[in-house]
């Protein structure tokens, strides 16, 4: 007889058979979960406030007002319910102020600071403990104060000190309003007698942060930008405090937004700012980076890559370029020494002509002059970036323009040291009132090319009262073929006290229709009975002034500094 074998394998299946048809005794009873669909009730919210079914603008210290409305597959009046705010991503932190309320409508005020957050309603069955939830972006904006426009530093010298106001309008389109004495409001005392400058520092837009600065002898203070409450004065700004508090400059680099710097006695400190300095504060300003040079001019040229600067020494009349190589301060081209009027390649021998007074070139190892101001000339958020440079001898009688690009980074940056063109000499007869000018302003619409230079604009170093457009030119014989015309005259008895172009400050995507083509001039017109007032001036297509001010802001005391300050976070 034939034996036959199942194999085991064979006989686990049959088994496994058996059991899953056995019938299933247990006393078990199945039942759907109810389902709980959460809407925004946008019949009874302002719309203002709640945008959208998931989207909510509001300002800080506002009140929130939000019903909602429910829809469950099984009705049921056992529900607990819990608002929150929380962080819109991972990279921050959840906010103090976490629990906004535990009512199936939410009516709260919303004190946490300006920023983009996430409110969560958690809609929860108590019989069978599942949640649904609800997500809204959540916009908490600054008080209109602390938002947008153009800061007016003010000397109140019957109050003992200055002030700040700010119009919130940026180029004179709007429909602005001035705020007064923000600083005393926010501090309950005033900024001190002789503050001579502001500054905004706008640190990387995803970072949302954004400070303002005030200098005055021996000091310097920062507020917050969204409500101006101090934050910080010069005793902690440095690793190592100086001996002497002169800040004349205090700027941000704006590719990234993170190489911070400051002209301090003639030096220069660095810090970082970033998604990983402010993780492990306090964040401090570096020793001064030290060398050959003794005396910086305030003007900082910032180059066509991350954390490069480009300085004048005054002392012995040079440029020199600092490439932060990973933020440790590095001088480029790394392969030269650190000597004065040595720090670029020599100036072709066989280009000297250029150096002539009939020439158009010049030696950034020796400049000859002295620097009296620098504005770029070209949008910070392109390539190169150009810059106009003014200059003047030592008796003060004969002025110059140089104009060009910032400076290249790595080891082999800065300068080639060979400009061939973009010296021009300015002679009073054809440049009015530029020898004592003090006050100038650069546009930077207009493109430079190897026979554009722009314009830029200078206030009359004598007829104070009047405004100057400049068109650097190599038309007609050398050296003196740059000319000027007036643009615009106040009033005899006007003082123009500040003068900018605006710039936004913005990205290249969010830069305005108005980038770079309003003049902005502050004036003190109280010997005529006039007051001090703010006025805006459309540019020209070619940059001239069109002289009818577009708009003008009056009624602030004696008026110091102005300068723009963009959104928070744009």
């Amino acid at each position: 007889m034939k034996k036959h074998f199942i194999p085991a394998s064979i006989s686990v299946l049959i088994l496994f058979a058996f059991v899953a048809c056995k019938k299933d005794l247990g006393n078990y009873k199945y039942t759907d979960v109810n389902t709980i669909t959460i809407t925004t009730d946008m019949a009874n919210v302002d719309p203002q406030v709640v945008v959208t079914n998931d989207s909510i603008v509001l300002r800080q210290n506002d009140s929130l007002k939000l019903d909602i409305l429910l829809s469950q597959t099984q009705q049921s009046d056992d529900l607990s319910y819990q608002w929150l705010i929380t962080q819109s991503s991972s990279s921050e932190v959840n906010p103090a102020q976490y629990i906004l309320g535990n009512e199936k409508q939410l009516r709260t005020k919303i004190t946490v600071p300006p920023n983009i957050y996430r409110l969560v309603l958690k809609v929860t069955d108590k019989k069978t403990g599942v949640s649904f939830y609800k997500y809204y972006s959540i916009n908490v904006d600054t008080s209109p104060w602390g938002g947008e426009g153009w800061l007016v530093l003010q000397e109140q010298p019957t109050q003992a000190g200055c002030d700040l106001s700010i119009i919130t309008d940026r180029d004179g389109k709007g429909n602005g309003t001035v705020y007064n004495n923000l600083y005393f409001q926010a501090n309950g005392h005033k900024l001190p007698l002789g503050t001579y400058k502001t500054a905004v520092l706008n640190y990387s837009s995803t970072l949302r942060i954004q400070k303002v600065s005030f200098f005055y002898p021996n000091g310097g203070t920062q507020v917050r930008s969204l409500d101006y409450l101090d934050s910080s004065n010069h005793n902690g700004w440095f690793y190592l405090p100086p001996s002497v508090v002169n800040i004349k400059e205090n700027n941000v680099f704006p590719a990234t937004g993170q190489y911070e710097y400051v002209i301090n006695n003639g030096q220069i400190h660095f810090q970082q700012v970033n998604a990983t300095s402010i993780k492990t504060p306090p964040i401090k300003l570096s020793v001064p980076f030290l060398g050959t040079w003794s005396e910086l001019h305030p003007s900082v040229l910032m180059g066509n890559a991350d954390g490069t600067f480009t300085v004048f020494d005054k002392v012995n009349r040079c440029f020199f370029t600092i490439w932060n190589n990973s933020g440790t301060p590095t001088l480029v081209p790394s392969a030269r020494a650190d000597t004065a009027n040595r720090h670029y390649a020599p100036y072709p021998a066989a280009s000297a002509a250029n150096l002539l007074p009939t020439g158009k070139g010049f030696d950034l190892n020796n400049m000859r002059h002295n620097l009296v101001y620098a504005e770029n000339v070209s949008p910070m958020t392109t390539t190169p970036i150009y810059y106009d440079c003014i200059f003047r001898n030592t008796p003060g009688d004969s002025t110059f323009l140089y104009q060009f690009p910032g400076a290249n980074s790595g080891a082999g940056g800065g300068y080639a040291n060979n400009f061939a063109t973009g010296r021009f000499y300015l002679s009073e007869s054809k440049v009015p009132g530029i020898t004592t000018a003090s006050i100038f302003a650069m546009p930077t619409f207009l493109t430079i090319l190897a026979t554009t230079y722009g314009v830029f604009y200078y206030v009359h170093g004598t007829n104070k009262n009047s405004i100057y457009v400049c068109s650097p030119s190599y038309t007609g014989t050398m050296p003196a073929t740059t000319t000027s015309s007036l643009g615009h005259s106040f009033p005899v008895g006007t003082i123009i006290k500040a003068m900018k172009v605006f710039k936004s400050g913005y990205s290249a995507t969010g830069l305005p229709s108005t980038e770079s083509k309003v003049l902005v001039v502050a004036t003190d017109e109280t010997a005529i009975g006039n007051g001090n007032n703010v006025y805006f001036f459309n540019l020209t297509n070619a940059g001239g002034i069109i002289t009818t001010p577009f708009k003008v802001y009056s009624g602030f005391d004696n008026i110091v500094d102005i300068t723009f300050k963009k959104g928070l976070g744009l």
